[in-house]
């Protein structure tokens, strides 16, 4: 599957502020961005992969539009997959800085 070029480039102007180094990745059919050699999250198709510390992934889950992530053929636990209807101008800087905050923990 191809990923949205669209979602990759509104998350690239987002991380841009955040004065820390993002590097990105090819995988799971889509692109993996990293902060210190740790994924933080991703973008599947139009969807995006969040890596939210372990206890807010439950929370997470709860939200409109959000699911657990799923990768052949299995749940990864502690990841979440928000659709692409809620990732608007609000919800994408909030998801993103939720993903940053805890691979700097």
């Amino acid at each position: 599957m191809v990923y949205d070029t669209p979602l990759e480039s509104r998350i690239d102007d987002e991380i841009a502020a955040w004065g820390v180094v993002v590097t990105k990745r090819k995988m799971f059919g889509g692109l993996g961005y990293f902060v210190q050699g740790n994924m933080a999250f991703g973008v599947k198709g139009d969807e995006l992969i969040v890596k939210p510390a372990p206890g807010m992934a439950d929370e997470l889950l709860k939200e409109p539009g959000m699911k657990p992530f799923e990768f052949g053929g299995r749940t990864m636990s502690s990841w979440c997959l928000a659709e692409p209807e809620i990732l608007d101008e609000d919800n994408l800087p909030r998801l993103l800085a939720i993903c940053r905050d805890y691979v700097l923990t």
